[in-house]
């Protein structure tokens, strides 16, 4: 199935820029040679890997819950010192307008040597009402600015007939590939990203917010996986990662960072990693809390360990109930799950989670950066010796 890096388009049918190009490239003509230097990237699944029991949604990514959408700008200027390698990664939770209409949501702070604004709404209202957005750690102050501004221009009313909103921006920090104290994005990347969300398949890798992040001694960055509960509801999993060194990673218990051989791992302040989990399935606030601590089960099983220093959270949220905010409504007609037919969508929890968290690296491309730093896409020739000699290709797919 082929992947789309973009689209063009406008969101609540309100344009806020012409539609451009979402990667800003390099004045340097070679930029694609100099700064991607490997050949095409693969998914795990296209690798013969399959992690857990449970089946995928049809593009294996967090769209596969209905209504979600995501979108990348992606930030490639310059070489050496200042060189930049950054961007934004937005999801929209669900085709309305999320102001106007809300969803049950929860975060988990996993690990709080990081920042995600907002959480402290969610928790006093177990309600999300903006879309998400995933960035560079000195960016977070720009990209929360775009997102009021924009919000602003869509709802006319917001912080004056109406109460005020606190965006969904979420960090991790890529200074080892970007020169991040000249925070080279603007609000109109912020904006093209809104703009060029949608659903179906979801660009991964060094993409987005995740274009400077590096994962497990590797070029890591954003990462997608899904799953379908009693063929009835899908649970998708969106990442950044930026977390782990190499001899932690383990994929479907493999131990493949003790494994691979060359590839020098360099040292870097690549410790962190933000999870966000999608369903459709009707889950109430507590629910989605206690899902959101399965995400840290499925981190855990690629190896991380969530160390001092780790930015390692999580938010979950839920689009079958869809509750407004008209102050005249005294009453919301919500439904929910037995909280005893919740274990399923735990197991598709942890499982997408892995998926979403290995993709991230499968998919980067090695990347040169900040001073000629330099991020290695992680081995996929290895990667499938390593993963046979322990049988999980062939003789061993969960099937």
């Amino acid at each position: 199935m082929k992947r789309r890096n973009f689209i063009k388009g406008t969101l609540f049918g309100f344009s806020m820029l012409p539609s451009k190009a979402l990667i800003k490239s390099s004045p340097y003509k070679s930029h694609k040679k100099s700064f991607f230097t490997d050949s095409p990237r693969r998914r795990l699944r296209e690798l013969g890997i399959k992690i857990g029991t449970m089946e995928t949604g049809p593009y294996n990514a967090i769209t596969d819950v209905g209504g979600v959408r995501v979108g990348h700008t992606t930030i490639i200027r310059g070489e050496g010192e200042k060189a930049v390698r950054t961007g934004v990664t937005v999801i929209i939770p669900h085709a309305g307008n999320i102001y106007e209409e809300n969803v049950f949501a929860s975060f988990f702070n996993l690990n709080g040597w990081g920042e995600m604004t907002g959480i402290s709404n969610i928790e006093n209202t177990g309600r999300l009402e903006t879309p998400i957005f995933l960035t560079g750690t000195y960016n977070v102050g720009i990209v929360y600015d775009a997102a009021v501004k924009y919000l602003s221009r869509i709802n006319p009313k917001l912080g004056d007939l109406d109460r005020m909103v606190s965006p969904i921006v979420a960090e991790c920090f890529d200074d080892f590939l970007s020169d991040t104290r000249s925070r080279k994005i603007s609000e109109e990347d912020v904006f093209r990203a809104i703009e060029g969300a949608h659903g179906g398949d979801v660009a991964e890798g060094a993409v987005g917010g995740g274009t400077g992040m590096t994962s497990f001694g590797f070029k890591g960055g954003i990462g997608t996986s899904s799953r379908r509960v009693n063929d009835k509801y899908m649970v998708g999993v969106l990442v950044m990662a930026n977390t782990g060194s190499r001899n932690q990673l383990r994929i479907d218990g493999v131990p493949v960072g003790k494994e691979i051989k060359g590839f020098q791992e360099k040292s870097g302040k690549t410790k962190s990693i933000i999870l966000i989990a999608a369903t459709d399935a009707p889950l109430l606030p507590y629910q989605l809390k206690k899902t959101a601590k399965r995400v840290a089960l499925g981190l855990a099983q690629t190896g991380a360990i969530s160390q001092t220093g780790s930015g390692d959270i999580i938010l979950a949220f839920s689009t079958a109930n869809k509750i407004s905010r008209k102050k005249r409504v005294s009453f919301h007609n919500i439904k929910a799950i037995n909280d005893f037919g919740i274990t399923p969508f735990y197991q598709a929890t942890v499982e997408a989670t892995q998926e979403a968290i290995i993709n991230a690296l499968t998919t980067a491309q090695t990347t040169v950066g900040r001073d000629g730093n330099t991020a290695y896409g992680i081995p996929l020739d290895q990667v499938e010796q390593i993963m046979k000699k322990y049988m999980r290709i062939g003789t061993h797919n969960h099937e």
